[in-house]
């Protein structure tokens, strides 16, 4: 099965993109002209028509910028529904117990992610011949990558642990 053909299972319905209508919806939210808008990610005024009447998607790079603008993650602009939402509000209230628990949780489930594709791959450089040239340089990279992300974790958690003692 393809990724395209995925999405196009019947049972899987393909997942809803609100890129176009929240860069309109946040821009406006933030009273911005297209101009200025352009301006504040580096672009032109045509750049953010195309993006907003859904001609043009932006670059990753542009994206992370409107992301940031708008104070949004990018895959919430991309799949939620934002326009009636109260973006106003932040979403990193650290001084909100709470919240600290939600980022702790998520942290974890992230660890847990983390864990299942060290699981997979594993399995999968199984199926790779000993012989084969590149399983040695796969197997440090992803390597690399795990203790990398492993890191972040903890030291996400760390931070988490210490804004926690603080606010008691």
């Amino acid at each position: 099965m393809t990724a395209n053909s995925y999405w196009n299972e019947p049972s899987m319905p393909q997942p809803a993109m609100y890129l176009h209508r929240n860069i309109r919806a946040l821009r406006k939210k933030l009273n911005l002209s297209q101009e200025e808008l352009a301006a504040r990610v580096g672009l032109n005024r045509g750049n953010i028509a195309s993006y907003e009447n859904g001609t043009a998607e932006p670059k990753i790079c542009n994206l992370l910028k409107l992301s940031q603008i708008f104070g949004v993650p990018v895959v919430d602009l991309a799949h939620k529904d934002l326009s009636q939402q109260d973006t106003s509000a932040k979403p990193l209230d650290v001084t909100n117990l709470q919240a600290l628990h939600y980022f702790h949780e998520r942290a974890e489930e992230i660890a847990r992610v983390i864990h299942s594709l060290y699981t997979c791959f594993q399995f999968k450089l199984k199926s790779l011949p000993e012989d084969a040239p590149e399983k040695q340089a796969i197997q440090v990279h992803f390597e690399q990558m795990r203790e990398a992300s492993q890191s972040l974790i903890n030291d996400h958690l760390a931070l988490l642990d210490l804004i926690r003692n603080q606010l008691r």
